[in-house]
């Protein structure tokens, strides 16, 4: 459901203001209740552009269209109400008792990890992190939070010495994956299995390629793992609403691996 929240606001902090394009995502951010019921016409007479640059630019933000945009505004009246969708913490509970709510929602952080550190499948995650030191191109598809924990990573190989990709503008993450071949490795990060849906384009061409693939995720059953070389699991997932903890942790378990296996005392 935050799909679109994301992907507005990376537009909006990467993009230049005298861009017409960054005056239609400011309408947007702006009209996010709106934008579920107007028409693509009128959108465009409120921009002061055309239809046709309206559609050029939901495909910019990674929809097939304003109509599969819409889909997504569709939700916003909805995530509004239910505020337990943005924080995972019972509205009601963190009102009357935040002491209360923070630890039952701290609590199930640590339940997660613990189950996390039960289950982690070292033999995968030492194979990908030999993909991704021998790749000659390794790029990170992901979208959201997964997309920010992709960079952390990244920052990190970067230090010991090994620069990989992680497009935060999803046209670049396909046109990325469109030229994949044997020498390179994609990792795809998707803690709650959105990818196949909210990256559809960019897994078309993954999996045309002949690269190495791995998945980094929390649910047991995806299309993606069918065809991926590894699948490093994150846990259990009933913790799905906190995997952005696990996933966090993960990266940093394999930054340190990664250091320990081929740098340290190179």
């Amino acid at each position: 459901m935050k799909g679109l929240y994301y992907r507005l606001i990376i537009y909006l902090d990467t993009a230049d203001e005298s861009d017409t394009n960054y005056n239609i995502a400011w309408y947007m951010v702006h009209n996010l209740e709106k934008l579920s019921t107007i028409g693509i016409s009128d959108l465009a007479k409120e921009c002061y552009v055309s239809p046709a640059t309206i559609s050029r630019f939901c495909r910019t933000l990674g929809y097939d269209n304003f109509a599969h945009l819409k889909q997504d505004c569709s939700y916003i009246k909805q995530l509004k109400q239910r505020s337990q969708e943005i924080t995972k913490i019972a509205v009601d509970s963190m009102k009357r008792t935040p002491i209360k709510a923070s630890g039952d929602y701290i609590e199930q952080i640590i339940l997660s990890l613990q189950d996390m550190q039960k289950e982690l499948d070292w033999k995968a995650i030492d194979n990908v992190l030999r993909y991704i030191k021998e790749g000659k191109k390794v790029v990170f598809f992901g979208s959201q939070f997964s997309h920010s924990a992709a960079l952390h990573l990244q920052a990190d190989l970067l230090m010991l010495g090994k620069f990989t990709i992680a497009y935060i503008d999803y046209e670049k993450q396909i046109e990325s994956a469109k030229h994949l071949d044997s020498d390179s490795v994609a990792i795809i990060i998707t803690v709650n299995g959105n990818f196949v849906k909210t990256g559809s384009k960019a897994f078309h061409y993954i999996k045309k390629s002949k690269c190495k693939v791995a998945v980094i995720t929390q649910q047991a059953d995806l299309e993606i793992a069918e065809f991926a070389d590894e699948v490093i699991q994150l846990g259990d997932p009933q913790y799905g609403h906190v995997g952005k903890h696990t996933l966090l942790t993960l990266m940093e378990l394999m930054s340190s691996r990664y250091h320990a296996l081929f740098v340290h005392n190179k």
